[in-house]
């Protein structure tokens, strides 16, 4: 049994994720289009809201790995 919870900070991602809300964004569609299929590769895939206030610690290490990515392209 493959399941999965995420938890994201962002509300938006989690409505879309969970089908309430639609992509309306071209350049996010090609990436809700993987995440969907590797979603549809699990048992079970439950999406989460968490404020970002009660989720710093990772906040912090994404706004890392994101600057960090950034240095490397350069």
């Amino acid at each position: 049994h493959r399941s999965v919870h995420i938890k994201s900070d962002s509300e938006l991602l989690v409505k879309q994720m969970r089908g309430e809300y639609r992509v309306k964004n071209a350049g996010l569609q090609p990436l809700y289009e993987k995440a969907r299929a590797i979603a549809r590769g699990l048992d079970r895939v439950t999406f989460e809201h968490v404020r970002r206030e009660q989720n710093k610690d990772a906040d912090r290490l994404a706004n890392l790995a994101m600057d960090d990515a950034l240095k490397k392209k350069d």
